[in-house]
């Protein structure tokens, strides 16, 4: 967002405002898409696919990759508030 338009009082372009607000992600995704392309696509068996299992593999292993890592941040996210639970209460614990 340009800060000019901002004290202007004037609203931002849609394309600035999702830009800003989406750039980062997309270019995360694109990157991903990539690298997943030119990993699967060096595998004698990706060409022999017909081109709808070839996108629609690429796909899967997109969504799946994205899937594990959520899953990864989910467990870390969950050990932590239970390492924390767990020394809270051992500092609670009168001796």
């Amino acid at each position: 967002m340009e800060k000019s338009k901002m004290q202007n009082g004037m609203k931002p372009s849609q394309k600035d405002r999702v830009a800003e607000k989406t750039g980062g992600m997309t270019r995360w995704f694109m990157e991903q898409y990539f690298q997943t392309y030119e990993m699967v696509s060096k595998d004698p068996r990706y060409k022999q696919l017909p081109q709808f299992n070839q996108t629609s593999m690429l796909a899967t292993v997109f969504i799946a990759t994205n899937a594990a890592l959520d899953k990864i941040r989910d467990a870390k996210q969950v050990a932590k508030k239970l390492e924390e639970i767990s020394e809270s209460e051992k500092n609670t614990k009168v001796a």
